[in-house]
């Protein structure tokens, strides 16, 4: 309902007052009615809480991931550059591992692989890093998968410290696997449990 112009401005106004208060009276009423307020400037802090939650997981993320590369370089050039004492080996390969989404944050690992002795056994030293303590007898072990699933075991071993590094010996021929896992297992269980680290041949 468009209000009557008499009824806004009175009828005490000068003339020249009155012609200039019903041009811009008209022109109102001729651009119409105003949109609708957006509903961010209806409640502009439920926008703000959107993108900031948006945000701040797109922000942890990328820390996370940058987390993970630093880590997984660093076990890298750590087995490369560390003093590996006097039965070090030649390594041929190094391998890292990532966290699947059962592991903890920030779990890495690094598997060095050195070459096949005369008798067909090949030396690995493995290095671990935020795996937790296990208790009640659980421990972890690494293993080798077939079409994904952990089929051979190459060791497994225990972690009291944030990196642990552990070294065995296989003789298993590489070729006939397609990867690496890490599985947390319990006293009771020998078949394989849902990996944390993994990484391809």
């Amino acid at each position: 309902m468009t209000p009557d112009f008499e009824e806004l401005v009175g009828k005490d106004l000068g003339s020249a007052e009155r012609e200039r208060l019903l041009r811009a009276h008209n022109l109102l009423i001729a651009a119409g009615p105003l949109p609708e307020l957006p509903p961010s400037l209806v409640d502009p802090r439920a926008t703000r809480d959107e993108e900031s939650t948006f945000f701040n997981r797109r922000r942890n993320a990328t820390v996370a991931l940058l987390a993970a590369a630093l880590a997984a370089a660093a076990f890298g050039i750590g087995y490369l550059t560390g003093d590996r004492g006097g039965d070090a080996f030649a390594v041929r390969k190094t391998v890292v591992l990532h966290g699947t989404p059962a592991a903890p944050a920030g779990a890495v690992a690094s598997i060095a692989l050195g070459d096949r002795d005369d008798a067909g056994n090949w030396q690995m030293l493995v290095r671990l890093s935020n795996l937790p303590e296990l208790k009640g007898g659980a421990y972890y072990t690494l293993w080798l998968t077939r079409h994904g699933r952990p089929v051979v075991p190459c060791g497994s071993f225990v972690v009291a410290e944030k990196t642990t590094q552990v070294r065995f010996t296989v003789s298993y021929a590489l070729d006939r696997f397609d990867g690496w896992v890490v599985t947390e297992q319990s006293r009771e269980r020998r078949e394989p449990a849902r990996p944390l680290l993994t990484a391809p041949i």
